[in-house]
């Protein structure tokens, strides 16, 4: 593992952290919860333990079902981990894909989403009783532990079910659920710690982490830098990344994180002098590390762009979710008998884009401009749900106007906080309406409080 020492500061290399148990029981075919922190780095011990128990794995495949936005990386790990004992992994990030992979016995660990496992029992093309092993990376993520219901119904019970998670104690029910009788171990200890007052993040997908160390370098004006790495064999992306850049990696005062550390890792630093790359879905992790975290954009219209794609694949996914719109629907179906579906797609996502760029949303990092006319005070309603979890305004707005149906010219401002957030709208028996309808529901991963905003003290947020 790539790890900074204050004492030597350097790239130097040990054995990839994990609990002195957790790999053997791994190995053996038990059941375990490997806590760690969300990165698939330090998964590759774990699954190169699971693949190396039998010679012949491709009748009987390890199954990893991962994030959708962390496919790619998980891919990654679990091809470290095969190569190491002579095996092959491969994603399946299509259910086509997926099936090709399982039919024709070409590999020995298929990484995927729920989603596609999913389509594939529909389809009855997941083989789920000849799987060695099901992993699941990061089930704190999903808002319902029923979405595995499907994978989990037919699994042999003396099938080996590994969870991976960064919070074991939010998991609980997941595990006592589908994972039974495991055990734990991992990096990150069951004590509490200490948490660091303040330091620097950075968000940034995770297929864009080597680049986004240049770019960031960049930024804060760096010649010599220490990169934190959980593996070992992501320093010669690393050190190449930084050397198009004119960065020296190794010697420098200044720490960047690839990798999230354990908390004990991250209190050997100087958090005035290290930043931390925060990807999709770690959110939650950062916040139990950092007391306040402050922001660094990383600028340039390769940035700017990114972000604007995200935010159009979020919106179209909520609108998926929120179910078939009949009138839609109707126009397009008969198009369906001339042209394949992935130009009617394309065509339409670039009617769209163009829509878009004739008429520009309000810009702004944590609010929108306030609608022409409004009066000065606007009713407002709070939401539990902030910075912390790393919401934005598009997913607030995707939220509200998508899946609630509140027309957008009866939206004001939104103003992110912290640890909640100001809505404000064109009218009170808007904004009361709104506030029923967001109350209780599962939004960033957690249970929402909301109410018409009074002034009063906010509610106690639901756990």
């Amino acid at each position: 593992m790539l790890y900074w020492s204050p004492k030597q500061p350097s790239f130097t290399t040990e054995t990839p952290v994990s609990d002195a148990e957790a790999l053997p029981i791994a190995a053996r075919g038990a059941n375990l919860v490997f806590a760690a922190p969300p990165s698939p780095a330090y998964a590759i011990p774990v699954l190169a333990a699971v693949l190396g128990r039998g010679q012949d794995t491709r009748s009987n495949p390890l199954l990893v079902l991962v994030p959708e936005s962390a496919l790619a990386p998980w891919a990654e790990a679990a091809a470290s981990a095969a190569q190491s004992v002579g095996k092959v992994a491969a994603q399946g990030p299509t259910a086509a894909r997926a099936a090709h992979h399982l039919v024709g016995r070409r590999v020995d660990c298929l990484v995927t989403t729920v989603a596609v496992a999913d389509e594939l029992l529909r389809r009855s093309g997941l083989p789920v009783a000849e799987f060695s092993a099901v992993a699941v990376a990061w089930p704190e993520l999903e808002a319902h532990d029923d979405r595995f219901v499907a994978v989990f119904a037919d699994l042999p019970k003396d099938t080996q079910r590994i969870v991976i998670t960064a919070d074991p104690e939010r998991i609980a029910p997941f595990v006592e659920r589908y994972a039974w009788r495991a055990a734990t171990g991992g990096p990150l200890g069951p004590e509490p710690v200490e948490r660091v007052g303040r330091i620097r993040v950075a968000s940034i997908g995770w297929d864009h982490r080597t680049r986004a160390l240049g770019v960031l370098a960049d930024a804060l004006d760096l010649d010599h830098v220490t990169v934190w790495c959980a593996d070992p064999r992501a320093a010669a992306a690393v050190s190449a990344g930084l050397a198009s850049h004119g960065v020296a990696a190794g010697s420098g005062e200044f720490t960047i994180y690839y990798d999230l550390p354990t908390p004990e890792i991250l209190a050997q630093t100087n958090p005035a002098r290290s930043v931390l790359l925060m990807p999709p879905g770690t959110e939650h992790y950062v916040s139990r590390l950092v007391v306040k975290r402050d922001p660094i954009t990383l600028g340039g219209a390769a940035g700017d762009a990114e972000r604007a794609i995200a935010a159009d694949r979020r919106t179209i996914r909520s609108r998926i979710e929120a179910g078939p719109d009949r009138a839609a629907f109707a126009t397009v179906a008969p198009l369906f008998d001339q042209f394949p579906a992935t130009d009617i797609v394309i065509a339409l996502q670039s009617l769209w884009t163009g829509a878009k760029a004739a008429n520009p949303a309000p810009s702004g990092p944590s609010m929108i401009r306030p609608m022409p006319g409004a009066r000065a005070s606007m009713p407002k309603v709070w939401a539990g749900v902030g910075n912390k979890e790393g919401v934005t305004v598009g997913e607030w707005m995707g939220l509200l106007s998508i899946d609630l149906g509140i027309p957008r010219d009866k939206l004001g401002r939104i103003d992110i906080k912290d640890s909640f957030t100001l809505i404000e709208f064109g009218g009170e028996d808007t904004a009361a309406e709104a506030a029923e309808k967001l109350a209780g529901r599962t939004f960033k991963g957690r249970r929402l409080t909301a109410r018409v905003d009074r002034g009063a003290k906010p509610p106690r947020r639901v756990p």
